[in-house]
């Protein structure tokens, strides 16, 4: 059994330690936001106002207008998921994913929206979400609330 109360040499800040803390942690690439819209417009696609900061290291910049912006290269897993009100109006609520290099439609049903991909995005490339309502009448009350996670995968 190894001796937990070892102290090593902590690499990023040269001080004699037993921590874990900078191990992994500047390595990774991770932001995870949330947002509300309250109404929806019949016939109107808007950008999702995913500017609520859930997570976030320092390579992720959070957008003014509902997004997670990467800045670093790399394969990243994206996943979006949201809440809507249920009822033939809103069968054709649309959620689209995207990024300068992809685009994607999430799954919808019952309520729900589900989405995930595994893409490739670049220094500076912006993920965000837009809702479509496809119907006569406005989403409106409970509005639609959505989560967006960007991740970065690999090395």
């Amino acid at each position: 059994m190894a001796n937990s109360n070892k102290r090593t040499v902590c690499a990023k800040e040269k001080h004699f330690c037993n921590c874990t803390k900078h191990k992994s942690k500047d390595k990774a690439v991770v932001g995870e936001v949330a947002g509300t819209l309250p109404t929806v417009a019949a016939g109107a696609t808007v950008r999702l106002p995913l500017t609520f900061r859930l997570f976030k290291t320092p390579k992720i910049t959070i957008t003014p207008d509902g997004g997670i912006r990467v800045e670093e290269d790399g394969e990243y897993f994206v996943t979006f998921s949201a809440i809507f009100p249920t009822g033939n109006i809103f069968l054709t609520t649309v959620f689209s994913v995207y990024s300068p290099d992809f685009s994607g439609t999430a799954l919808t049903g019952s309520g729900a929206a589900d989405y995930s991909e595994l893409v490739c995005l670049r220094k500076g490339d912006t993920v965000y979400v837009t809702v479509t309502n496809n119907f006569t009448s406005p989403i409106d009350g409970i509005g639609v609330t959505g989560l967006l996670d960007v991740v970065k995968v690999g090395d």
